[in-house]
């Protein structure tokens, strides 16, 4: 009997996995009937333009533009009635992405997709170490896109936590100059930066639609999840009904942020070296990981090749897991 091609074992399954990437993307670029926003679309172009208006539609949607359509269309069917599409859709508000959930769902299969040929590329070999290489490959595109929603998500509040305290003296010193309170709001939206000018901006806009200020500001609030922005909104609400000077009642708000943001900004310098520290030790496996990959393949292929060496791999990650949210919490000091 003879022996399978080692080339085969190699390339075989990024060649399936090709075909299949392929057969999807045919799949989903043949004309289809599209969602019902879609249909109505289109039979009312029909009626009011005729059978050209629909003739353009179908050629719209056997186009480039139809693919994406069908796949934006299948992520939004698939996030439909889940529990974390809200939380998904508040983080991609946050981070000020354009994206819909459904959007978003497509561009995580991508990278899903993206990063098992990456595994497979750099591990490769026999059949366990392509099956190694394509888990690894696939939880590192799964994870990146989750990583890299809530950094942007986090980096934005931030910075909206760091411009509210010099907000708030702004707010203070127009309604000392006699604006009222939506026009000192306006008056700042356009004169500070990012990411606070497109916040205020929306909560005006709804109040000019009818809204509360104060649940326009609630609701920023919640976009931007700050619980300062909350404290300053119930501030203002206690005024509106008992009364009050406002601008000293913002203007001892604004301090209050300012001595606690320092406070936060000394506890973080003082915990930076603890912070260092798990950073090195959490890469440390990484880096030696793959460094030995290069230089001694053989040797470490024994970790995937024999049951005792998945066995020990396993443990390892979980072992590196429980590590890493064990220094988390002991570097992260509440304030």
């Amino acid at each position: 009997m003879s022996t399978p091609d080692p080339a085969w074992l190699v390339w075989g399954p990024p060649a399936l996995v090709g075909c299949a990437l392929a057969a999807t993307v045919l799949a989903l670029g043949m004309p289809r009937g599209g969602s019902a926003a879609d249909r109505r679309l289109r039979s009312i172009d029909q009626y009011v333009q005729g059978t050209g208006g629909a003739a353009a539609a179908a050629r719209t949607a056997r186009g480039p533009s139809g693919l994406s359509t069908a796949l934006v269309d299948l992520g939004d069917r698939a996030t439909t009635g889940r529990p974390s599409t809200a939380r998904t859709a508040a983080l991609l508000e946050r981070a000020d992405l354009p994206l819909r959930a459904g959007e978003w769902a497509v561009l995580r299969a991508v990278a899903v997709l993206a990063g098992a040929a990456l595994g497979l590329l750099m591990i490769h070999g026999s059949i366990g170490a392509n099956l190694i290489g394509l888990l690894l490959g696939g939880g590192l595109g799964t994870l990146a896109p989750v990583v890299f929603l809530r950094v942007c998500a986090s980096r934005r509040a931030r910075r909206f936590e760091a411009q509210l305290p010099d907000v708030l003296t702004l707010v203070a010193s127009s309604l000392q100059t006699g604006f009222s309170l939506l026009q000192a709001l306006d008056a700042v939206a356009q004169d500070v930066a990012e990411p606070t000018a497109k916040e205020l901006s929306r909560a005006l806009a709804e109040t000019r639609i009818g809204a509360d200020i104060g649940d326009a500001l609630d609701r920023m609030a919640d976009r931007m999840d700050s619980t300062n922005l909350r404290w300053t909104s119930m501030a203002i609400g206690i005024q509106r009904q008992v009364g009050g000077n406002l601008a000293e009642t913002l203007k001892t708000t604004a301090a209050t942020l300012r001595d606690r943001e320092s406070l936060h900004r000394h506890v973080r310098a003082l915990s930076a070296e603890g912070r260092l520290s798990a950073y090195v030790l959490i890469a440390m496996p990484v880096g030696i990981f793959l460094y030995m990959t290069r230089i001694n393949y053989d040797y470490v292929s024994l970790l995937w090749t024999t049951p005792l060496g998945l066995a020990m791999s396993a443990a390892g990650v979980v072992m590196l897991g429980i590590g890493v949210v064990w220094m988390r919490k002991v570097v992260d000091v509440e304030v």
